[in-house]
């Protein structure tokens, strides 16, 4: 999945929490959260474990004007770490730097999309360049200072359809200009750790350092991580169930659609008795009446394969709208569908051919 895909799998997201049951979150109090200065101690002192550090601030979108030139992004307040959790690819300049977030430095990381629009594809033109970016009544006048590689990511339910670029400027910044003020606590931030080679271990090993040496006196807060990759597998094994479950559904439905198709067959041929009968006095032999039947069986199973195909492509076009994720199905599931129809066909259309095909032909003339 690309939404996962483009966030490292050794990009991990610390927290305070209230150290339950004995606490809830009625008893936290605002210094309990976590500071710079402490992501700024891990990098340092656990320099062999963490690779860098990132918050995420004030955000939201707005728009680039840029003379008659305009285009809609998502604004992102950040620090320097984004660069390697959410794996941006710069193609020009650089990204946000410590000294950026420290010195408020009003500055910015834009997409090549951003660069095709209002700089006409030119990414040595856009370096240095200023821009002005337009959030609600706010107006920030920024420096681009580099151009990441931006991609497509369909992000579903997680966050939207990943259409609008995101622009990226230091953490302080956002914070000041968007909400006014910028706290000196937080709840929660992200790191990054060096390698995915331990990472449950790495990440015990920073809640350990953290707890022992800033909250060692305070029973209230716990130090909580949950890191990308364990939020894969927990998201992996959701998605296995779900489709544990859904295939059970599904072979349910095809069993009782089946026996469906099977009872309309064997009501067709106990009608058209007289028919087979003629048919056989005709000549036609076994094989002739077990096709006949068995097209016919596969016939129904295709005309409720296609109708279903469309429903589910009709509901899912709607969700997509819904959710502003892209959701079509694919030429080969609709191969697959229809072959699959064809199959449960053939499967439940047999026993009645089969009981047609061995009418005696002079009984079946004598059917009334």
């Amino acid at each position: 999945n690309k939404a996962f895909d483009s966030i490292g799998n050794t990009a991990v997201q610390i927290s305070t929490e209230p150290n339950e049951p004995k606490y809830s979150w009625e008893d936290m109090r605002y210094e309990d959260g976590l500071t710079v200065d402490m992501l700024k101690d891990l990098k340092e002192n656990l320099s062999d474990i963490v690779k860098d550090y990132s918050l995420y601030g004030a955000g939201g979108s707005g728009k680039i004007n840029q003379g008659d030139k305009s285009i809609n992004v998502d604004i992102n307040s950040t620090t320097s770490g984004s660069q390697y959790i959410q794996k941006i690819d710069m193609i020009g300049g650089r990204f946000l730097t410590d000294e950026d977030n420290t010195r408020s430095k009003y500055v910015a990381v834009i997409s090549d999309k951003v660069v095709d629009k209002i700089f006409n594809g030119d990414i040595q033109s856009a370096l240095g360049s200023e821009i002005k970016v337009k959030k609600a009544d706010k107006l920030l006048v920024l420096t681009v200072v580099g151009v990441y590689k931006w991609e497509k990511i369909e992000v579903g339910v997680l966050g939207g359809s990943g259409d609008t670029s995101k622009i990226y400027i230091p953490y302080n910044v956002g914070e000041r200009e968007i909400n006014g003020w910028v706290s000196d606590y937080f709840s929660y931030a992200a790191f990054v750790l060096k390698n995915s080679d331990n990472v449950e271990e790495d990440c015990q090993s920073v809640s350990t350092y953290l707890k022992n040496k800033y909250f060692s006196k305070n029973d209230r807060v716990k130090i909580d991580t949950n890191s990308a990759l364990s939020q894969m597998k927990q998201m992996t094994s959701t998605m296995d169930s779900l489709q544990i479950a859904i295939s059970a559904i599904a072979a349910i439905s095809l069993l009782v659609g089946g026996i469906g198709v099977m009872n309309i067959l064997l009501v067709s041929v106990t009608e058209r008795t007289r028919e087979i009968g003629i048919r056989k006095a005709l000549g036609a032999t076994r094989n002739d009446i077990r096709f006949q039947f068995i097209t016919e069986s596969v016939i129904i199973c295709i005309v409720g394969g296609i109708f279903g195909i469309f429903l589910g492509g009709t509901l899912g076009i709607l969700g997509s709208s819904l959710l502003k994720m892209r959701s079509l199905p694919s030429i080969t599931s609709v191969v697959v569908a229809v072959g699959f129809s064809m199959l449960i066909g053939i499967f439940f259309g047999y026993y009645p051919a089969n009981k047609a095909a061995k009418l005696d032909p002079i009984e079946a003339l004598r059917y009334e």
